[in-house]
């Protein structure tokens, strides 16, 4: 069914408040609809679908994270400022890093509250490849625009899901949102690393068992297949998955169900499997690593995760909004980069992709002695390597390679429109960027 756009859906049990800031929207020509209740939320996202969502952390039938979660699709594509006492402000924190827009401290400015709104929905009204924040996902590139806009359409089928990707990228992340924004929500969502159940647990650990121990009364145990329900089973490194089980999988995903070692009922598989995995999948299947069988059972959607070096244009808004949630916890030091500092994380080649740089960014707030984090704050081991004169020919391939990020970046990653401005075929662009991270 079509929902009818708004732009603000206010949820709040504060008779007195509630009324004040959706006459104030109102007159500022901002549409809005006021609820009350999670439950009333919930009914008026089956009517509505707005562009952002201002809720309070403590409501009448629970708090604003139980909306969260349950909410799932209905807000996949709508901004959320949570309100929140300071005594709730680690679970406003908490509901931020998972993907939530911000959080405001009661009694918040009414003006602050219009400002953020309003540049909300501005954000909300550009075309695809601006600033977007997406359930942890933030980025300006049309590759992750790309991504984001498969994930959407995606979550929205039954079927199983292989994400491929380097070490790092967000597939974990990726199968999250598919199984938040599927309507799946409620379920449970269940990861297992593939290579850490052995040969001798396996099938116990996937299908559970019927068979009675040694000494005892048999009480069945249950499976990951079964634990999951209707919800999402997250298989990572699917190809580290033993031979024996990838058979047993392949047959259960093509039954739509399965038996319990030693059972002779037939349990039906209810979930969704989203598997995943950073090797090279044509070289896993020509090996027979991975079973051809299984593959084609978990492909019937496959989606690859950018690394983050190919998206030059992401890099600087994603690390200020990681800053940004580590300077959450101490208020008093919010943390920047200097001009220096942006120019190193463009040209780092991030070999270990968002978990590095969350990583990095981690540690030089956890470090650092000033607000202005430099170069050797986010790459110590810079201020350790051995400083040696530099020769006229690397100080100019340094200038230059510093002078191409730099453009890429202003382009916001679109690299034919960099290369105009540089003067150099595309051709010849990609040629250096390829060579300096050789060098």
């Amino acid at each position: 069914m079509k929902r009818d756009n708004i732009d603000v859906l206010l949820v709040e049990d504060d008779g007195v408040l509630g009324g004040a800031v959706a006459q104030r929207l109102r007159l500022e020509g901002i549409s809005v609809h006021w609820a009350q209740t999670i439950s009333d939320a919930l009914g008026s996202l089956e009517k509505y679908e707005p562009a952002l969502m201002m809720c309070d952390i403590r409501l009448p039938d629970g708090t604003g994270t139980d909306l969260y979660k349950r909410a799932g699709k209905l807000i996949w594509e709508t901004d959320v400022i949570f309100a929140t006492a300071y005594a709730d402000i680690q679970q406003a924190i908490d509901l931020v890093k998972t993907g939530a827009t911000d959080y405001l401290i009661k009694p918040y400015d009414i003006n602050d509250l219009v400002r953020r709104i309003k540049s909300s929905l501005a954000r909300a009204s550009l075309p695809r490849g601006a600033k977007v924040s997406l359930r942890g996902f933030h980025y300006e590139t049309p590759e992750m625009g790309r991504v984001v806009s498969q994930l959407k359409r995606l979550a929205r089928e039954s079927f199983s899901i292989l994400l491929l990707g380097e070490s790092g990228t967000g597939k974990e992340m990726a199968a999250r949102l598919i199984h938040e924004a599927s309507g799946r929500a409620p379920a449970p969502f269940i990861p297992v690393s593939c290579a850490d159940i052995t040969e001798t647990t396996l099938e116990n650990k996937y299908f559970g068992s019927e068979i009675a121990p040694a000494h005892g009364s048999l009480t069945p145990s249950i499976g990951l297949l079964e634990q999951v329900g209707t919800g999402t089973l997250f298989l990572d490194e699917i190809c580290e998955m033993h031979p024996k089980m990838q058979i047993l999988l392949a047959r259960a995903l093509q039954d739509g169900g399965f038996h319990r070692i030693g059972g002779n009922t037939f349990v039906p598989f209810k979930g969704r499997v989203v598997a995943a995995t950073t090797a090279d999948i044509n070289a896993a299947l020509e090996s027979g690593q991975l079973r051809a069988d299984l593959y084609y059972r978990l492909q019937n959607a496959q989606l690859t995760l950018p690394p983050l070096r190919g998206r030059v244009a992401d890099i600087i808004p994603l690390t200020e909004k990681l800053l940004e949630a580590y300077g959450s916890n101490n208020p008093l030091t919010p943390f920047s980069l200097s001009d220096a500092t942006k120019r190193a994380l463009i040209t780092h080649q991030w070999p270990g992709n968002m978990r590095e740089l969350t990583n990095r960014v981690a540690q030089a707030c956890a470090l650092a002695d000033k607000s202005v984090l430099n170069v050797s704050d986010i790459f110590p081991e810079m201020a350790q390597q051995p400083t040696t004169p530099p020769s006229l020919s690397h100080a100019r391939a340094s200038a230059e390679r510093e002078e191409i990020e730099r453009v890429i970046a202003e382009c916001g990653g679109r690299i034919g429109e960099a290369a105009k401005r540089l003067g150099i075929s595309r051709t010849t662009l990609w040629k250096r960027r390829q060579s300096e991270g050789q060098s």
